[in-house]
Parts: structure tokens; C-alpha cells; sequence
């Protein structure tokens, strides 16, 4: 957006007439602001339905190639996969919508910490409280890691690597 001068800030000698042909000099030149990028949340929630399926998929292949889903406390029921994917995926969702307003360099935080969150979320599926058969165990943490592969990246890609709306990341001095 360009300010231009009135005609009361003429140069002196400057006739009306002269001031009219001549080019209008900006007062201000204002630089255009760069709108804030796109939320994560659409596309994570692309990337959730689409691990939900394909969690739901390994699963369906493992209980008719005759993986058990029982436990100590009960069969694990085929719609546990959908939900729970969905349901982590919602949580990564929010902390990815966190990480761009809190952390300094929100892509390289996000990422890492779903790595570690996913590597924790594979504890419970090995230690046997649960009692569950050694191809179950396998199972449940191919789904995991099969749905941080499909989630984290869709929604990394989203965000910016540096807060401040994409300013330059410096590069170390050696």
C-alpha cells in the first residue's frame, strides 16, 4: 500500500499544475505483512483418518492371518485400532498447534518429541501386564510406529521451521 502526499505538502514553487503531471512521491511505502501460515489441524486430521485405516488394515490382515488379541483382561476388539489412532493422532494435533505458538524452532521440536512419545507408547504394548501373545505384541507396535509415520510428517510439513513466520534459520560458524 502506497501513502501519497496531499496538496498542501507541495515542494516550494512547485504550481498546481506542476504537482498534478509530476509522479505522486510516497510518504510511506509499507512493506505487505505475511499472513500467518495455514493451521495444522485440516490436514492432521487427513493424516489421522488415513493412519486410522491403515492401522485398521494391519490389524484386519493379523486376526486372519490368526495373530490372537487376547489379553489377560480380554480381546482386543478390531475397532480399538481406529479409535486409538485417532484419538493419539488428535493429541499430536494439539501439541503440534502448541509447539507453533510456544517453541522457537516449532518443526524440529514437534518431530522430535512425537518420536519420543511414540517410542513411549510402545512400553505398555511390551511389558506383560497385559499378557499378550509375543505376534500381538509385534502387531500393536507395527500399528504404532505405522501411524507416527503417516501422522508426524503431514503435519511437520505444515509447519515452519523457525517462529516468526518463516524467518531464515541461522547456520552455525565453524
Amino acid at each position: 500500500m502506497t501513502l501519497y502526499l496531499p496538496e498542501h505538502r507541495r515542494t516550494p514553487g512547485e504550481s498546481e499544475h506542476t504537482a498534478w503531471t509530476r509522479p505522486a512521491q510516497p510518504a510511506v511505502e509499507l512493506t505487505p505483512v505475511r499472513e500467518r501460515p495455514a493451521p495444522v489441524w485440516p490436514r492432521g486430521l487427513v493424516a489421522a483418518a488415513g493412519a486410522a485405516v491403515v492401522t485398521t488394515l494391519i490389524a484386519v490382515v493379523a486376526k486372519a492371518a490368526g495373530v490372537d488379541f487376547g489379553s489377560s483382561v480380554g480381546d482386543v476388539p478390531l475397532l480399538a485400532f481406529p479409535l486409538l489412532t485417532v484419538y493419539c493422532s488428535l493429541i499430536g494435533i494439539i501439541i503440534a498447534e502448541v509447539m507453533i505458538r510456544v517453541a522457537a524452532m516449532p518443526r524440529s521440536t514437534f518431530q522430535i518429541t512425537m518420536i519420543v512419545l511414540t517410542g513411549l507408547s510402545l512400553v505398555p504394548d511390551v511389558l506383560p501386564f497385559f499378557e499378550f501373545d509375543l505376534a500381538f505384541v509385534g502387531v500393536l507396535c507395527l500399528t504404532h510406529v505405522v501411524a507416527a509415520a503417516i501422522v508426524v510428517p503431514m503435519i511437520a510439513r505444515r509447519m515452519e521451521e523457525r517462529r516468526g513466520l518463516g524467518l531464515h534459520v541461522p547456520t552455525h560458524r565453524r
